[in-house]
């Protein structure tokens, strides 16, 4: 007789969907955590600040975002350019069929904050 294929998640018992291993299983949320901040890190590294820009990163070695947005937001990255132009970046690095409603989730977290800065960029 040969091995039954169980579906279930060995270290949470949920059903091991795609979606659950990619973006769901609690258990891997380290992995999750060091998924999101090798993009971010990437990305930050791609984006190193030239002439009259500045770059703040959520990672260790780079300057806080908090520094522009005070404690209450915690966007992924800040990129200033000039003084006279701001992009936030919220990074979200989950599953295909939660996009749609990551979007959403994250813009519903900064609108306050994009409307904040848009007083002073």
């Amino acid at each position: 007789m040969g091995n039954i294929a169980n579906s279930d998640c060995s270290f949470c018992l949920n059903s091991e969907t795609l979606l659950h291993v990619v973006a769901g299983c609690h258990a891997y949320l380290p992995q999750f955590t060091w998924r999101h901040d090798a993009v971010l890190n990437f990305i930050a590294q791609t984006l190193q600040p030239v002439n009259n820009s500045n770059l703040f990163v959520d990672l260790p070695g780079y300057k806080s975002p908090s520094i522009v947005t005070g404690d209450t937001f915690r966007p992924d990255l800040l990129l200033s350019i000039n003084l006279d132009c701001l992009y936030i970046l919220e990074l979200s690095v989950g599953y295909e069929s939660n996009l749609q409603t990551n979007v959403d989730r994250k813009r519903r977290r900064y609108e306050d904050l994009i409307t904040q800065q848009k007083k002073q960029f």
